[in-house]
């Protein structure tokens, strides 16, 4: 991992208290062993869709992510590690540096997709059956929208800021 991708998720792990959050499920429960935490963003989608940004992911559940020897527990979701069909970890990058996206499968075909910041505890845990593979993330027509906008804005308020004097 780059210097930019450690200092990126150390920073979005300080601010969603990842290391606490783990420490207080692991005095809750004693019993499992906790194997990768994550600040996450995570979606509950319809089919195994494609990765990409849109509205889903502007209302997304965020939480932290953990992987025990049970089960995938974020925020509301807790899923049995027995109930899953398939778990994908797609490498991204973005506009924000590198980063991974969990899809998970169910047995009943509840889908879900996490977003996090690069962590190789994913690629050596063995817990999780993982296939890792490069991933595109595409973008929805919401989503191009919203950029368009903030660029705009952007540059209206530079020009207002610095070349109106």
């Amino acid at each position: 991992m780059t210097m930019i991708n450690l200092l990126l998720k150390g920073l979005v792990d300080l601010i969603y208290g990842t290391t606490r959050v783990r420490r207080k499920f692991e005095i809750d429960y004693p019993n499992e062993k906790v194997l990768v935490s994550d600040a996450s963003k995570g979606i509950m989608t319809d089919s195994n869709q494609q990765i990409k940004n849109g509205l889903d992911w502007v209302t997304s559940q965020r939480a932290v992510l953990l992987l025990t020897e049970k089960r995938i527990v974020c925020g509301k979701w807790s899923i049995p590690i027995e109930t899953i069909s398939s778990a994908n970890m797609k490498n991204v990058i973005s506009l924000f540096g590198s980063g991974q996206v969990l899809k998970i499968e169910t047995k009943d075909n509840k889908n879900y997709q996490f977003g996090m910041q690069l962590n190789s505890e994913w690629m050596n845990q063995k817990r999780l059956p993982l296939i890792i593979e490069k991933g595109e993330l595409s973008s929805s027509n919401f989503s191009v929208i919203i950029r368009i906008l903030v660029i705009g804005y952007l540059i209206y308020w530079i020009f207002e800021r610095y070349m109106q004097k």
